[in-house]
């Protein structure tokens, strides 16, 4: 399952780079491709924990 998020804050490659690690380590993610604008996460996951994990980052998700 693909989930696709739409996402604000996120200004550098370092923070694309955190927000990559910090979604790749949730449990049942499979893969993670994340740009400053918009994240695609495929895996048995919700989109509630991906929301989560994005706040924890500290970047937000619009929608």
């Amino acid at each position: 399952m693909a989930v696709s998020l739409n996402l604000e804050g996120l200004k550098s490659v370092e923070d694309v780079n955190r927000l990559t690690t910090a979604l790749i380590e949730l449990d049942g993610v499979d893969n993670v491709e994340v740009a400053r604008e918009w994240a695609e996460v495929e895996g048995q996951v919700n989109r509630g924990q991906l929301v989560k994990a994005v706040e924890r980052a500290g970047f937000k998700v619009k929608g």
